[in-house]
């Protein structure tokens, strides 16, 4: 996990947005770790909730104590933020905003994660979410439709290829959801920068319809769905070309809001 950390660091990555996973299911590890490690305070980190249960009596007041810390991603002076994979009910979110305020004074950012604009600004009403973002998926045509209908937080990919699904089966991504004949996409470490570059130009230019004033990378380590930055194995040692790639543009730059 400091290996990862320091991967992340080199890469300019300011926080890890970790899929939930309940106490006891053993995929909590990497949270755990992260948690417990003595270089956590070099990266900040925030929940993608409704990818698994989540308790509203066990597990909602553990992540209200959480966003009241200062290793919590937090926006818009100070507000915790929150990524919904799947929509919770309005209930339970206005319960766990109720949570927050009490534990930091601020109620969570939130934005809804989906496939279209449509979809999601819809789920967004529904469950009174902030903003709306993608999960995997992400260029500027996508921002453009999105931020049509609500607040935005832009996503840049990676890649996008799940059929490693096809040869070791999981309960969560049954073989079938994979279309015959798939052919994944793998971005380039320089289809990387460009990408985060023009999020980054994206939301200089539409800094009302970004009030968060953050992005969201496809992803960290989803090797198995084809969306990585942490570094694969080579015969020669890690592949640290994206992330290599990353820092080199990156070194010297300000903040979003800054250039």
């Amino acid at each position: 996990m400091d290996t990862e950390i320091g991967y992340a660091v080199h890469a300019g990555v300011d926080y890890w947005a970790f899929d939930w996973y309940p106490p006891g299911n053993g995929m909590e590890l990497a949270r755990n770790l992260f948690l417990a490690s003595g270089k956590r305070e070099r990266l900040k980190w925030c929940v993608v909730l409704g990818t698994n249960p989540f308790d509203m009596n066990r597990d909602a007041p553990w992540l209200a104590a959480e966003f009241g810390k200062p290793g919590y991603q937090k926006v818009l002076d100070g507000r915790p933020l929150v990524y919904l994979f799947a929509p919770m009910t309005r209930t339970d979110l206005a319960a766990l905003r109720e949570l927050s305020l009490k534990s930091c004074g601020k109620s969570p950012y939130v934005a809804m994660m989906g496939w279209t604009a449509t979809e999601v600004a819809q789920a967004c009403e529904a469950v009174g979410a902030d903003a709306v973002t993608m999960y995997a998926g992400g260029m500027e045509k996508n921002w453009d439709e999105y931020s049509k209908l609500k607040e935005i937080i832009p996503n840049v990919s990676t890649g996008w290829d799940p059929t490693p699904f096809r040869d070791t089966q999981v309960t969560w991504y049954p073989r079938e959801n994979i279309v015959k004949d798939f052919v994944g996409w793998s971005a380039t470490p320089k289809q990387v920068v460009a990408g985060v570059e023009a999020a980054f130009a994206w939301t200089k230019a539409n800094q009302g319809k970004v009030p968060a004033n953050t992005i969201l990378v496809y992803a960290w380590n989803e090797h198995s769905e084809g969306g990585w930055l942490c570094p694969t194995f080579s015969p020669q040692g890690p592949n640290t070309e994206r992330i290599d790639a990353l820092h080199e543009w990156l070194s010297g730059r300000t903040s979003v809001q800054g250039n």
